[in-house]
């Protein structure tokens, strides 16, 4: 019994034996498979997880770099530049312009002018401004002066820039204000001037809402320029003493040189202007003076009338210390005529002061329209070539007496006269 399960033993063993000899392999081998089977595979496993999140975590640090560049460069394309873009605009050749403006600048497309109305050589007609208040304070001695405008503006489209003229100004200050039913200051983003269009922009963070009104405010300093634009100096020699005045020339688009301003000529709007400035200097501008205040320092603020609405190169002022002679028509209207104190001494201002008068009764008559401003005021500044009237504000030259035949003891000549009456009724 026992040797036959011995037998049967030995050949079941024999059995498996010869069935592994047969595929091959023997029992050993089949024990390291079942052994060695899992351990490759779970490393193979682990190896592949790896790499998956490797480059997971590649393709979010790729994409937060290229976010952060993203956002740099959008700021960096928002900025407007300044002094730059000037000095780029200026080094370019003018036969290639377009071309390389297109090349290097490509966020300077039509699209991108839409958004960027400072590049655009007219103003936008996002705005419309209604009146100005303009404080000006004049530096005779050193031939500066510093201002403060106060301008309402009437919003027509939405928009979030405020784009206005300025040229040669130096801005400190520039503020927004709500003059709705919730008054405030609104906020600005940043404000800057771009030259290339002669404009200053105002960037706030809300859009301007439409029919609504609002003020701009700005301060600034400049220099009273010594050419014929803009608010300039002049000078004349009286009694063997160099004098200086300075009076101004906003045709055709020279206000900006003065203060910031909307300076097209469709843009009109009425005017309200007080001069500061020392007090042996008088003032004039397009309207009588309503209110004088003489300061504990010595200088004196007058403040004018306000104007009617007019286009912004129709605007005058002077800081002189000529004297005038005057003179009234049937209606009232005051004529006065403001030379140097010798010339009204000589009598030199009698003639064009007449003549002015007549003329103006001349064109009540012919046009039958009255005279609209309270007054008409004549300047003849010394040494300066004709510059454009203004509403109720005459500014022209006088002439250089080189030729003696020409004016004797005040007197013109025929021709003397000719030509003053041709120009008088030219201003007037």
């Amino acid at each position: 019994m026992e040797e036959t399960r011995g037998t049967g033993l030995s050949f079941t063993a024999m059995g498996i034996e010869e069935n592994s000899v047969r595929n091959g392999r023997g029992p050993s081998d089949q024990w390291a498979d079942s052994v060695a089977v899992r351990p490759r595979t779970t490393e193979r496993h682990i190896t592949v997880h790896k790499r998956l999140v490797l480059g997971f975590a590649i393709s979010i640090l790729t994409l937060i770099v290229v976010t952060v560049v993203a956002v740099l460069l959008g700021l960096r394309f928002d900025e407007c530049p300044e002094e730059g873009a000037a000095a780029a605009a200026a080094a370019r050749p003018s036969n290639t312009s377009s071309r390389s403006n297109a090349a290097r600048e490509p966020h300077a497309t039509h699209r991108d002018e839409d958004a960027q109305p400072w590049r655009h050589v007219r103003l936008p007609a996002s705005l419309r401004p209604r009146h100005y208040e303009l404080r000006l304070s004049v530096y005779m001695d050193n031939f500066t002066f510093s201002g403060e405008v106060t301008i309402e503006v009437e919003c027509v489209s939405a928009t979030r820039f405020v784009v206005l003229h300025a040229d040669r100004l130096e801005v400190e200050r520039a503020a927004v204000y709500s003059d709705g039913k919730k008054p405030g200051a609104l906020r600005v983003s940043r404000h800057f001037r771009y030259p290339p269009t002669q404009v200053y922009v105002i960037a706030l963070h809300r859009e301007l809402k439409p029919l609504r009104t609002y003020k701009v405010n700005i301060t600034f300093v400049a220099q009273i320029e010594n050419e014929l634009l803009g608010f300039f100096r002049s000078a004349y020699v009286l009694n063997g003493e160099r004098r200086y005045l300075a009076v101004t020339q906003f045709s055709p688009t020279h206000a900006r040189k003065a203060f910031p301003c909307f300076d097209e000529p469709i843009y009109k709007a009425a005017f309200k202007i007080s001069l500061k400035h020392e007090s042996s200097y008088v003032s004039l501008s397009n309207m009588p003076v309503e209110a004088s205040v003489m300061d504990e320092d010595g200088w004196v603020t007058n403040h004018f009338s306000r104007t009617p609405r007019m286009s912004t190169y129709y605007l005058a002022w002077a800081v002189c210390n000529f004297t005038y002679r005057e003179a009234f028509t049937e209606s009232g209207v005051v004529i006065r005529l403001y030379a140097r104190p010798n010339a009204i001494e000589r009598g030199s201002a009698d003639y064009a002061l007449q003549i002015t008068k007549r003329l103006l009764h001349f064109y009540e008559d012919y046009f039958k329209v009255k005279y609209s401003l309270p007054k008409l005021a004549a300047a003849r500044p010394f040494r300066l070539t004709d510059v454009e009237p203004g509403s109720g504000s005459v500014e022209f030259a006088q002439g250089k007496r080189k030729n003696t035949t020409s004016q004797r003891d005040g007197m013109f000549t025929v021709g003397g006269k000719r030509r003053k009456k041709k120009k008088l009724g030219q201003d007037v």
